[in-house]
């Protein structure tokens, strides 16, 4: 049985569990503050070649997005998202327990625009309506889209003019920077928006997120915030230790990623060249196809895959690659198909 489910199916990396069992035996502070996250601070700062972020690891990606959209807020305050962002309709509205809103725009392709942006924005002119302070995309997408760079100045122009926060979903963004339509590099990405994280649970650590404030003004008290919201881990140096791994590595942040898209590339030219139909384009390391019923019940037999809805009368069928997806995973799944 093939498995294209998740991108988060395993224990983790090699490298990092031997660096944990390596560390088995030391004492460290707690909360963040031990010599393994100092490090691994300093190693993710030299790698986005900024040292004027602050820089928190939070357990998960909900966690991640509910502080990294809190911080900064006002209760009037609202988030504007695409209808589609995992914010939306994967997060089981842990984002509105803080008490903001998230106002939604319909998109066709999954992603926001500046068009999308300003005809939203444009709504928000009296006392009846939030003040929208914040704008979440995620890259990738929902639908695996990766955001070029053009795409994502204008929309964080519009924000900085617009006196909003852009905030940058990065689950995974290794999987965005690993992809070939990726126009730009880990170091730029402090560059493009006012807060994000480098997302550890779906790029190959057993757990875990780094979350990366580049605006002075969301910096302030984020720990408190984070100590509120359930997200600040007593034995931090875990995560210390986790990102310290990945990052003492010339680009190990993107090894696992990097491989993951060149096995979902074959994975899509595999499907495409067996006669089937993508749903989206192909960009990143997940792969969406059009399946009939007769479709669905025949490749549940050989694999396991998600089902996201249905377009143009179809199925669409969810095929997600890892760092250890093999060449022989690929290669015997699309011999059977």
């Amino acid at each position: 049985m093939y498995f294209f489910v998740n991108d988060y199916n395993d224990i983790g990396r090699k490298d990092i569990l031997q660096a944990l069992l390596n560390a088995q035996d030391e004492y460290n502070l707690g909360y963040g503050f031990d010599s393994h996250s100092e490090n691994a601070r300093n190693l993710i700062k030299k790698a986005l070649k900024n040292d004027n972020v602050d820089i928190h690891f939070i357990p998960g990606g909900t966690g991640a997005n509910v502080l990294g959209l809190a911080c900064g807020m006002n209760q009037q305050d609202s988030i504007i998202s695409v209808s589609t962002g995992h914010i939306e309709g994967h997060e089981a509205g842990s984002i509105e327990a803080t008490g903001l809103k998230i106002e939604t725009i319909n998109s066709d392709n999954g992603k926001l625009s500046l068009e999308l942006l300003e005809e939203k924005y444009s709504h928000f002119n009296n006392e009846y309506v939030t003040v929208p302070k914040k704008v979440y995309i995620s890259n990738t997408t929902e639908l695996g889209e990766v955001y070029i760079r053009d795409e994502i100045e204008e929309i964080y122009d519009f924000c900085k003019s617009h006196d909003m926060y852009l905030f940058m979903d990065g689950a995974r963004i290794a999987h965005a920077l690993a992809s070939e339509k990726c126009d730009y590099t880990l170091s730029d990405l402090s560059n493009l928006c006012d807060i994000f994280y480098l997302g550890g649970t779906k790029n190959g650590l057993l757990y875990g997120e780094a979350l990366v404030i580049v605006n002075n003004e969301l910096k302030r008290n984020f720990i408190n915030l984070q100590k509120q919201k359930s997200s600040l881990m007593a034995k931090g140096f875990v995560s210390g230790i986790m990102f310290e791994t990945v990052f003492s590595k010339e680009n190990g942040y993107l090894e696992g990623a990097t491989h993951a898209y060149k096995m979902a590339k074959k994975l899509a030219e595999g499907f495409t060249s067996n006669g089937y139909e993508l749903a989206y384009p192909f960009e990143s390391n997940q792969v969406f196809v059009k399946l009939s019923d007769e479709k669905v019940d025949s490749l549940k037999k050989i694999a396991k895959f998600e089902l996201m809805g249905k377009r143009d009368n179809n199925n669409i069928g969810r095929f997600v690659s890892t760092y250890r997806t093999s060449n022989s995973d690929i290669e015997g799944f699309l011999e059977e198909i």
